[in-house]
């Protein structure tokens, strides 16, 4: 039982009243008659003793009628009532809770798991309750749904046990996505019933680092408020990112990295050290006040597996590792078998030597051999492309074909009407110059192809400005089953595929020599080539720089199998996969392809860094609908009193025990007149 006006409980004090009063006019029991008082002065009787009561069942309903009528002015009312009723409907609630890398610090993440226990343990029994963690993705720790299968007692304590089991990984902080998700969930429950009232109880460091791109379309529903439990870390934090993964020669010599050591407004430390792991090469001051931050150059160390740089003098250590992948370069040879000469520049090999510059991270070698020259399956067997421009013999015929199957890519290159090689089940017809009036151009271009992939984009995708003064004319007959990746606008094919095996066989129809075109002197020669060499030798990967979460793109014709991880861990990859979608940890990755061993680093976000306080204004401007501890607590409290003041009025308790005084009060009344007139006929009685 409750009471709506507890502070009459004080009026239960006036059941005292007859308590007294029973105890000052009781009076001595009995009379002596004397025959004269004349010599007596008249004094009334001392009462008798005080600690005996005189009227015992008056004294007890007097006293029940008081106590009836102070219960009657509490006006008290039953809870389970209301709860039977159904008259109060829950919210939805939704625990968000910060996993990000910048959560790491100190002892935010026990003081994070304290917020959301006690968030859950602020929940009503009627709320509908989710707990979602986010970092750069939002997932589920306990949705709605399971939720609502749960006893609320239950509810609780298996979100709590969840919350338990989860610790801050290393991504990013893509809060304005958390709060959509969030939002939608509590938006989506409220579509199939009657639209309840939403919270999301943010915990979190609310660190400045944090993403909020995606609250900028987003329009925030009045019916959703956003409660904010934040833990901070009064200590400073500083932070290093790599801002290149590519060497840079310094005084011709040395090659040195561009590092940014940051560190926040606030810190208490401004010199630092950075010095590679496992190296004993001299260590680099830094001097970064607070607030600031600075670009340092730090010698690369000696080529080595997996070379970490790390900041020293900060006192949270989550972000103060750069990772780099070793220097490991690929060496790669390209089989040009042609009659051209290298140093003629109106033939095809003199700009296919030089369509690939040395880069740091790879070599092409063009070997030059004669069409019926000897050539081994040993030979081609790592070579990413085969350019083939003249008949090739038998025996090189049948290397060919086993190269194909194994993976590798054979360029046919048609500079004079000649019958294509007989690989892919090509046909032995002969091929016949096409008559051109002026020049042709391409159209149809299959963008989707690797081949014109890397030329897709608006810019690069205008093939008008490449002339074709001579083509042949290759048709169905010639090799069937091929797919036309691009047709010269008189209809005829230009560019050819046919998968073999493993390999491909691709026909260029017209060559790029400036007899029968302008393609060697374009923009789009070397991309076209290059996007060739990576068919089967993989987009180089060495060396960059990736951050938490980032999705590493695989070329399929590489045949990459496994990814081991920084843990030592290993993932496999699916025979056609396209990208590795699990960079969920810093360090050096190391990818198993056909063409042996290769590394990529994956580095920290460097928003994480930056962990001074967001401003709540912040939040604010971008529509979100901030719920106010203290207005809350009033606004419930009003919620709760007009409840209990409407319960208490239907249930009318006060008019019971008003009606049950009454007759408490008649029967004393009665019983009282009754002794009344009993005493005074024995006090008559001779």
């Amino acid at each position: 039982m409750s009471f709506l006006a507890p502070l009459y409980a004080l009026g239960l004090l006036a059941v005292a009243a007859p308590i007294v009063f029973h105890l000052i006019r009781r009076r001595p029991k009995g009379e002596v008659p004397f025959s004269s008082l004349m010599f007596l002065s008249p004094s009334p009787p001392p009462p008798a003793n005080r600690r005996r009561l005189d009227q015992v069942l008056l004294l007890l309903l007097r006293a029940s009628a008081l106590i009836l009528l102070g219960l009657a002015f509490m006006r008290p009312f039953f809870r389970q009532e209301a709860a039977a009723a159904g008259g109060e409907q829950g919210n939805c609630v939704v625990v968000l809770i910060d996993t990000s890398a910048s959560m790491r610090r100190g002892d935010l993440w026990a003081r994070a798991v304290a917020h959301a226990d006690a968030a859950l343990a602020d929940c009503k029994p009627t709320d509908r309750v989710a707990v979602f963690a986010f970092d750069r993705t939002v997932r589920p720790v306990l949705g709605f749904a399971e939720s609502d299968h749960l006893e609320p007692h239950q509810r609780a304590a298996v979100a709590r046990e969840r919350v338990g089991r989860l610790t801050p990984t290393w991504g990013g902080t893509e809060l304005g996505r958390a709060l959509v998700d969030a939002t939608t969930a509590i938006l989506e429950v409220g579509a199939t019933e009657k639209a309840p009232r939403g919270k999301i109880v943010l915990v979190s460091d609310l660190q400045r680092g944090a993403r909020l791109t995606e609250l900028a379309g987003f329009e925030w529903p009045p019916s959703v408020e956003l409660e904010l439990r934040t833990v901070t870390d009064e200590q400073g934090n500083a932070g290093l990112s790599l801002l290149t993964d590519r060497a840079e020669s310094e005084r011709g010599t040395q090659s040195v990295l561009r590092v940014r050591v940051t560190n926040e407004a606030g810190a208490k430390q401004e010199r630092f050290r950075l010095a590679w792991s496992g190296t004993t090469g001299a260590d680099v001051e830094a001097y970064v006040p607070p607030g600031e931050s600075r670009v340092v150059k730090v010698p690369r160390p000696p080529a080595g597996p997996t070379p970490v740089l790390r900041l020293f003098g900060d006192v949270h250590d989550f972000n103060n590792a750069v990772h780099v992948a070793g220097s490991r370069r690929q060496e790669l040879t390209v089989f040009f078998l042609g009659a051209d000469s290298p140093t003629d520049p109106a033939g095809l090999l003199y700009f296919l030597e030089r369509a690939w510059d040395e880069t740091p991270d790879r070599a092409v070698r063009v070997v030059a051999r004669k069409p019926d020259a000897p050539l081994t399956a040993d030979e081609v067997r790592t070579a990413p492309l085969v350019v083939l421009a003249g008949t090739p013999s038998a025996e090189v015929t049948t290397v060919l074909d086993k190269y194909l199957r194994d993976g590798g890519t054979v360029l046919t290159v048609l500079a004079a009407p000649r019958p294509l090689p007989a690989l892919a089940g090509a046909g032995t017809q002969p091929v016949e110059e096409a008559n051109l009036e002026r020049y042709a151009m391409l159209r149809d271009i299959a963008f989707d192809h690797p081949l014109f992939a890397p030329l897709s984009g608006p810019q690069f995708s205008d093939f008008t400005k490449v002339h074709f003064w001579k083509h042949r004319r290759v048709t169905e007959q010639h090799l069937a089953g091929a797919r036309v990746l691009a047709r010269f606008d008189d209809g005829d094919p230009a560019v050819l595929e046919k998968a073999v095996g493993r390999g491909r066989f691709v026909v260029f129809a017209s060559g790029w020599q400036p007899a029968d075109s302008q393609l060697a002197r374009s923009s789009k020669f070397v991309p076209m080539l290059t996007a060739l060499l990576e068919l089967r030798a993989g987009r180089t990967i060495v060396g960059t720089n990736y951050r938490i979460g980032d999705r590493v793109p695989l070329q399929p014709a590489s045949a990459a199998t496994d990814v081991r991880k920084p843990d030592g861990t290993t993932a496999a990859l699916a025979p056609e996969a396209t990208s590795f979608d699990g960079t969920d940890q810093p360090g050096v990755y190391t990818l198993e392809t056909a063409a042996g061993l290769r590394t990529f680093a994956v580095n920290l976000d460097p928003a994480e860094s930056l962990t001074a306080p967001l401003p709540v204004e912040t939040l604010e401007q971008f529509g979100c609908r901030l719920a106010k501890r203290g207005a809350d607590d009033q606004r419930a409290a009003i919620e709760r009193q007009q409840r209990n003041a409407e319960l208490e009025r239907n249930q009318a308790i006060w008019r019971i025990l008003i009606l049950a005084a009454v007759a408490v009060l008649l029967v004393e009344t009665g019983l009282a007149g009754w002794r009344t007139r009993s005493g005074r006929q024995e006090g008559v009685t001779p």
